[in-house]
Order: C-alpha cells, then structure tokens, then sequence
C-alpha cells in the first residue's frame, strides 16, 4: 500500500464536567485526509480552512515526524488535508488532523498498532497546538462514539455507544484565544463541594450514554469548574444565553471544548427547536453563527480514491 485515504470526525470534549475524561465523535463535521508514501521528508498540502505546512507546526505533520523515527522507517510521506473542521472551533480540529495521520501511518507501513496507541501517538500531535498532549478528542476520533479516558499512564480507553440523539452545534463567529490559555485558566485548585457536584455531573452523564438514557444525559451536561472559570475569562462568548436557551427547550448544553462551539443534545424530535433557539441566541448577540445539526458517529474509517 502506497496511499490511503481517511475521513477523519469533528469531536466534542468535555460535555461538562468530563474535562480531559470525557469525549464523543461526531458524523458531521468531518475531515479527509489522505497519507502517500515518497522517498523522504514530509511535505503537507492543505485545502479548505488554512492551518500550518510545516511538519513540526501541524499536528499531523508532528505525529508523521515522531512515527518515521520512533519505527526507524527511511521513506517520507506526502499529506494532503481536506480541513473541514474549522482550527480553533473547539470540535477537535487538531485532533482529526492527528489522528487522521496516526491511524493513515499505521496502516502504510503495517506496523499493527493497537488503538490504544495510536490514541498515544495522536495525543502527541495535541502539544503543537494545546501544549500538552490530551487524548479527550483523539480518543473518540480514533474510536468513535463515546469514550473515557480511564486512565492516562498507563493509557486506558474505555468506548460505548451513545444512545440515539440529535446534537445541535452553534459556532459563534468568535476570535478564540489560544488552547494554551483556555487551559491556563483552568482553576488548579476547587472547592470540595464544586468536587462533589461534578462527580455527580460526570456520573449521570456516563450512566446516561452507557444505559442509553438520553435524559441523563442531558442532565449531566453540566460543570461548575472548567466552564464557568472560562466564561469569567471571557473564552466562552455568550455561553450562559446559549446554556438558557438550550434548557429552556429540554436540551442539554455545554461548551465544547475550549469554545467557541457550544454542543446541545436532545431528543430527535427536538432537534428543529433546540436549532431555532440557538439561532436565536446569536441573532441577540449579533453574532455571525455557523451550526451543525447531526449526531454521535462513528471513528476514522479508510475510504475510497486512496
């Protein structure tokens, strides 16, 4: 095999109280990349929306580095990126692209790799632009669904199928501040009781996605840490109109990520209603609003042209 050719999912992380644990991938938005052998170096190619070239400056282009020397493999590869997932949305753009890349080399130079590693190798894509390597968004681009970081050293994934739902995904037309400082702002450290209500947050919501109780769910899109020390710091633009809006018509809210995206979930029936209420939200802000109406999907999968 000399090229491949992946689609590669937008994820949300987080979904509340699951920060750095918590992720899901989704159908739509998606990313297509496609990995081809050459003699030696790397060179990437970027159609779409426009992220770095240079291999040690994009995520994909890192993890393509650190595989070519850590299997002592002597060719290169060509990377062409179809960026659909727009950079700096909170909807893991970086780690499609590195994931994408992870799973595109594996499978080039047969080098049988468990999912458990490649989810290592894409988390290393992950510091070029969050400075640290987080697997809660190439965790469900690799396995798709609903997943948990269990546990980080050793690596443990743990995968389950969300319960059928609809996803509404509002991306405010936002300047972002960099991954680096959403994560600087994270408290290091909270009060017992904010503890508390996030262990009961975070444990609704996976008994929720592994009993299929959609209602749960939604009830444990909730966090009283991350979320609001990010919106203080002026990250999560609007985030407590779109949280109203979302309630209001029995949806469960939270911000995706670092933002700007916010995720809603509800019932499929919902879905109309849960989009016109965000659509309401960045109409009274004034916002230019791109949205996403899809659902849980699954992980990179290899497709055709390749």
């Amino acid at each position: 095999m000399e090229v491949i050719k992946v689609r590669c999912p937008a994820t949300v992380a987080n979904l509340g109280a699951g920060f750095d644990v918590f992720g899901m991938a989704l159908k739509e938005p998606y990313d297509i990349i496609e990995v081809k052998v050459q003699e030696k170096g790397i060179e990437i190619d970027v159609e779409g929306y426009e992220v770095p070239t240079k291999p040690e400056e994009n995520t994909g282009g890192y993890v393509a580095l650190r595989m070519l020397e850590d299997f002592n493999l002597e060719y290169g590869v060509q990377i062409r990126i179809f960026k659909r997932i727009k950079p700096g949305s909170g909807l893991g753009s970086s780690a499609a692209t590195a994931s994408g890349v992870a799973y595109a080399m594996n499978k080039l130079f047969n080098l049988r790799l468990s999912m458990n590693r490649l989810v290592e190798y894409a988390a290393l894509g992950e510091t070029v632009s969050a400075g640290v390597p987080h697997a809660d968004n190439v965790a469900p681009a690799i396995y798709g669904g609903f997943t948990v970081i269990a546990s980080r050293e050793p690596l443990k994934v743990l995968r389950f199928k969300p319960p059928p739902m609809s996803v509404v995904i509002a991306l405010p037309d936002v300047e972002k501040g960099s991954t680096k400082l959403a994560r600087a702002v994270v408290p290091k450290m909270i009060p017992l009781e904010s503890m508390v209500r996030n262990i009961s947050y975070a444990s609704m919501l996976a008994i929720g996605m592994v009993t299929g109780d959609v209602s749960l769910v939604k009830m444990g899109m909730n966090d009283c840490v991350v979320e609001p020390a990010r919106a203080e710091a002026g990250i999560l633009k609007g985030f407590k109109l779109f949280k109203r809006a979302g309630l209001e018509v029995g949806a469960g809210v939270a911000a995706s990520g670092a933002g700007p995206a916010v995720v809603g979930v509800v019932e499929k029936e919902k879905v109309e209603m849960l989009y016109e209420a965000f659509k309401g939200v960045c109409r009274s802000l004034g916002l230019g609003c791109m949205f996403y109406k899809t659902e849980p999907g699954d992980g990179i999968c290899e497709i055709g042209g390749g």
